[in-house]
């Protein structure tokens, strides 16, 4: 029996150049919330359709592999940033002011064809092997009262993997983000760097969870015989994905819904101080949000509204900013 006390996993911060070209890891992760992350037959061939004679089959093929897995943990800026960063496709980092703290601006990259790859490193327990070549398909971010807000990542990689001898990398000194650092606005003005006249929304929200997918498909060449995808390509479209549960005060959700009032929502997610006046944060800002259900509830004798959001594209600042504030002095998708 192999105990899991001991396990870890680390990512690289740096991007990779190429889906086989590895990074060292530096980033550590907490080994957590998810099954074990190693490759799987993808397709595995066995002839029990054709007529051989034989009452059992008689031929087999390993045809290509698979790796798929997820990572979930409490939020932090610098998890938020690694994978939100992979899956949108973009990172502008600047200088906050007149500290040594960064503001990664990631939108959605209408450009990108072929996804950003880190390095990921896994000791269970029991081996330690490194994977080289995993973009992120997707994310949630999500928080509830009287909770952390909670991360989770789903990954796709090419399959690769070879044992490995990395050191276990320092941990990171930012603390998890919590209910009591977050607040929840909707509707005023975004003009693409601050949201301005929106109303609170913080006092009746519950909870709420943002889910974003690429719809990302792994890609194997012809001629390959590895069996290891020889690329991953984001979908045809992105989608994102708002759900907030809202204590219900008047029936202004109802009206927005009927109506198909469009408007701004903004979820600012702050935490503690990282250099001088910048905290470290996380802040979503969805420039065009509708409601498409606000179905009414009970709660411990409270009237509350199970609302759901339309995500659409703003033709000047498109449909989903994230920003992260941290330490981290390069852009999330710099590799070198």
């Amino acid at each position: 029996m192999q105990s899991l006390t001991g396990g870890w996993r680390a990512v690289s911060d740096l991007a990779q150049t190429a889906i086989g070209t590895a990074q060292p890891v530096t980033e550590l992760l907490n080994f957590e919330g998810t099954d074990l992350m190693e490759p799987e037959p993808d397709v595995f061939f066995e002839n029990t359709t054709e007529v051989t004679g034989s009452l059992l089959p008689t031929k087999h093929k390993l045809l290509n592999l698979k790796f798929a897995g997820k990572h979930k943990s409490k939020a932090t800026p610098s998890v938020v940033g690694l994978f939100a960063s992979m899956a949108m496709g973009s990172d502008t980092a600047t200088v906050v002011g007149a500290t040594t703290a960064y503001l990664h601006k990631m939108q959605l990259n209408a450009g990108l064809v072929e996804l950003p790859y880190r390095t990921m490193v896994e000791n269970d327990g029991n081996s330690q092997f490194s994977f080289p070549g995993v973009a992120c398909s997707g994310f949630t971010l999500s928080g509830a009262r009287g909770q952390f807000c909670e991360f989770e990542a789903d990954l796709i990689g090419s399959a690769s993997e070879g044992a490995d001898a990395t050191a276990k990398p320092a941990a990171n000194a930012e603390s998890y983000l919590a209910y009591g650092d977050c607040n929840f606005f909707a509707g005023g003005a975004y003009d693409g760097t601050t949201v301005t006249g929106a109303a609170s929304l913080s006092g009746q929200l519950v909870n709420f969870k943002l889910a974003f997918k690429n719809n990302a498909k792994g890609k194997y060449n012809v001629g390959d015989s590895s069996g290891h995808v020889g690329a991953i390509r984001r979908g045809l479209t992105y989608s994102v994905e708002l759900d907030a549960e809202i204590e219900l005060e008047d029936r202004s959700e109802r009206a927005a819904l009927l109506a198909g009032t469009e408007f701004v929502v903004h979820i600012p997610i702050v935490g503690g101080v990282a250099n001088g006046a910048a905290n470290y944060t996380v802040d979503i800002v969805l420039p065009r949000a509708v409601y498409k259900a606000a179905k009414k509830g009970v709660a411990d004798g409270i009237l509350k509204i199970a609302g759901k959001f339309a995500v659409l594209s703003d033709p000047v600042y498109g449909g989903f900013d994230l920003r992260v504030t941290n330490l981290f002095a390069h852009s999330y998708l710099a590799t070198a």
